[in-house]
């Protein structure tokens, strides 16, 4: 089950913040090597963005709350959509007329895309992220490793890198979200506000891996 949208960036997305969110990919790759010193590397699952990080002191009320709010998630049985508090959109800061941007191509390996539906003149730079929904409610979200100008049609026409690899499930014509991205996350480890006095809640932290 999945906490529906509205909550998680409006409620959980804002409250579960700290000084700092280093969001970073998880990888699952396997190293073998020989006795003459070559090594070979494999990728044995698709890497998953992950975030651990302490927590904001909150007002008493405010504290239990957020303590309810994640408990009621039941572990990792239950998925809600994170957004990093800290990101709003493309490094350029053009977050207008980015309602209608698509893919309009892939690499064959996956790994680039190009886009369509930018305002003429968007700059596209390395580090701005984005959110593809797809399929039965799975969400792919990735980083770009290399920027672009978008013509004056508003396209990119030459694929850009991006990581993680687009899934299979996406395909061209696909809706891209610059703005605000996010993705389907669930909480591995937390350690809740405790009391303190005065009214506060503190020492709280958190863990969270997506949700593939």
């Amino acid at each position: 089950m999945t906490l529906s949208f509205p909550y998680a960036l409006d409620f959980l997305a804002n409250c579960l913040v700290g000084d700092r969110i280093p969001l970073d990919l998880q990888r699952f790759d396997e190293m073998s090597g020989s006795g003459d010193g070559r090594f070979w590397s494999a990728t044995m699952a698709q890497p998953l963005w992950t975030a651990s990080y302490s927590l904001y002191a909150k007002q008493a009320p405010h504290a239990r709350e957020l303590n309810a709010k994640v408990r009621a998630l039941d572990g990792m049985a239950r998925t809600f959509y994170w957004a990093d508090p800290y990101y709003e959109g493309p490094a350029s800061g053009v977050t207008a007329g980015l309602d209608s941007v698509t893919v309009s191509g892939i690499r064959t390996d996956r790994g680039a895309i190009s886009l369509s539906g930018l305002p003429p003149g968007f700059v596209l730079s390395a580090g701005d992220r984005l959110t593809i929904q797809y399929g039965s409610g799975r969400v792919y979200f990735g980083e770009f490793s290399e920027g672009a100008t978008a013509g004056t049609l508003g396209n990119i026409a030459d694929a850009r890198e991006l990581r993680p690899y687009l899934p299979f499930g996406i395909s061209v014509g696909a809706t891209v979200r610059l703005v605000r991205p996010f993705f389907k996350a669930m909480v591995t480890e937390f350690t809740p506000f405790a009391s303190y006095r005065g009214r506060w809640g503190d020492s709280a932290a958190i863990t969270i891996l997506q949700k593939p």
